[in-house]
């Protein structure tokens, strides 16, 4: 079968999407090939190794050159490592923006005692492998301390503990860390700046990246989110570094209207096993 015109585009935004399919399905091919290369360079670096040690001393030309085929081993394992670190980007964000566009218009709050109970419910039935989590592992309340010696107060707090690869040599798994703050009124620039400050200073104490931190806000009729503390919002990192690589997450604020719906700013999706991007 004939592969299509490429310049032929009917509707360009069902086109994008479409594209984007075409190369979401061929991503865990290409991840295969990475990790073939990956092997097949690892295996050449040992030999080259190898024949550095042997030839260095007997003849210099050739060790120079095996010595400037070693560091284009090195520099060709680094650039896998950053595809692979793309693709896996480019599947995560494809399948949140799909989950987005399958998901209902409008999600309600389930049945809870209180907001951060109904959140936690919201939470776990979003994602079924963190219910046994959220009840048996998390603290609510929680007092954390921070780097600097302060203690910070949440609502609830969920923490899976990194691999011993990870924290050795930042590979494989970076655990989890789940921060909710609680407010009534309106949330201001300086709410959100707060928010930050907070979970920085735990991330840097216990040295585990940040995967999600919520700030629920349970709206009422005559509040509404301005615009400075809306930039704050949208401009709200949280980060930490490990090894050279860094772990991004963005600051979310999800409102519980009185009529019992959510409004998520910015929509986050989450597994339990997810962690914060690194660049």
């Amino acid at each position: 079968m004939s592969a299509p015109d490429p310049r032929a585009v009917d509707n360009p935004i069902s086109a994008i999407f479409d594209l984007a399919e075409d190369v979401n399905r061929e991503a865990p091919r290409l991840r295969k090939l990475v990790w073939y290369a990956g092997v097949f360079v690892g295996i050449w670096l040992l030999l080259d190794f190898v024949l550095i040690l042997q030839n260095i001393i007997q003849s210099f030309v050739l060790g120079i050159v095996l010595i400037a085929l070693f560091a284009l081993g090195i520099w060709t394992m680094f650039t896998l490592r950053r595809l692979n670190d793309f693709l896996n980007y480019y599947t995560l964000r494809h399948s949140v923006i799909l989950s987005i566009r399958q998901d209902d218009p409008v999600v309600f709050a389930p049945q809870g005692s209180n907001a951060v109970e109904r959140l936690r419910s919201h939470l776990a039935s979003r994602n079924p492998s963190m219910t046994v989590a959220i009840k048996t592992d998390g603290q609510s309340p929680a007092v954390l301390k921070g780097k600097s010696g302060m203690l910070y107060s949440f609502e609830y707090y969920l923490r899976s503990r990194s691999g011993p690869l990870w924290r050795l040599f930042g590979l494989g798994y970076p655990g989890y860390q789940l921060f909710i703050k609680q407010i009534d009124q309106a949330p201001t620039a300086e709410t959100f700046w707060s928010m930050v400050r907070a979970v920085d200073e735990v991330c840097r104490q216990n040295k585990l990246p940040p995967s999600r931190a919520i700030v629920l806000w349970k709206r009422t009729e005559d509040q509404d989110l301005q615009d400075e503390a809306y930039d704050i919002l949208q401009r709200s990192l949280l980060s930490l570094q490990h090894r050279t690589r860094s772990y991004n997450s963005s600051l979310e604020l999800i409102i519980e209207n009185q009529d019992g719906s959510y409004e998520f700013i910015p929509y986050i999706a989450d597994t339990y096993l997810s962690a914060s991007r690194a660049q």
